[in-house]
């Protein structure tokens, strides 16, 4: 199993550089995430995060930050991703993509589902060389349309090889060893709403449906 926090999808006010939020995940993780509006563009917003591994892992050895999921609306369009480059080196990448749940591999690495409406995104470490250890920050950049800003539920993976996590710390096993999830808040895509132009479109279109259905009724 994996940490879990409620799951928000909150709508808020923000101008064209949304304000950092910064989150302590308990000494493990510092999250900083922040949006920017795409100049021209209706919608459109390239969201940045900086991982910050403050504790996961054990020191000298290849374990720490190795994987990082994002909750994106159903219809939002996906334009461009940047993953961190590898920790250590070659052989180590990472690689993304999306599905409905759980992570991209699909072998319970993660344990995280996503709310109706939403599908999961996710930035995923290949080989040991790709994990950030500890004191090290990754960073993570998506880049969405048809979106509004808002918060939503973020997750961080933690990969410990083959040792077994902290005492308390829940955790899920695979063939490749074992995994943490933490869940929290970021400032992240919600559902976008019409524009003030669309709403007029569909009052407009309304009273046309009315006025029709009134001759309609006069005629007959």
């Amino acid at each position: 199993m994996s940490l879990k926090l409620a799951t928000a999808g909150v709508l808020a006010a923000f101008s064209h550089l949304a304000g950092a939020t910064v989150t302590d995940l308990t000494g493990q993780y510092t999250l900083q995430s922040s949006a920017t509006a795409v100049a021209g563009q209706t919608n459109q917003y390239v969201f940045n995060y900086a991982v910050t591994n403050v504790g996961q892992g054990y020191v000298g050895t290849q374990t720490g930050l190795d994987g990082f999921t994002v909750y994106i609306p159903n219809g939002a369009t996906i334009l461009s991703a940047t993953a961190p480059t590898p920790y250590v080196g070659s052989p180590g990448y990472w690689s993304t993509g999306a599905a409905p749940s759980l992570d991209l591999r699909g072998n319970g690495s993660q344990n995280m589902t996503a709310p109706a409406g939403y599908y999961t995104y996710t930035f995923w470490g290949q080989y040991t060389e790709s994990v950030y250890q500890q004191g090290s920050t990754a960073h993570f950049s998506l880049t969405l349309g048809n979106v509004s800003l808002g918060t939503n539920t973020v997750g961080i993976s933690s990969y410990y090889g083959y040792s077994t996590p902290p005492a308390g710390q829940q955790y899920t096993t695979n063939e490749y060893g074992n995994y943490t999830t933490f869940t929290t808040h970021a400032v992240s895509a919600v559902t976008a709403v019409p524009e003030p132009e669309t709403y007029a479109m569909m009052l407009a279109g309304l009273g046309a449906v009315g006025m029709l259905a009134r001759r309609r009724r006069r005629q007959g």
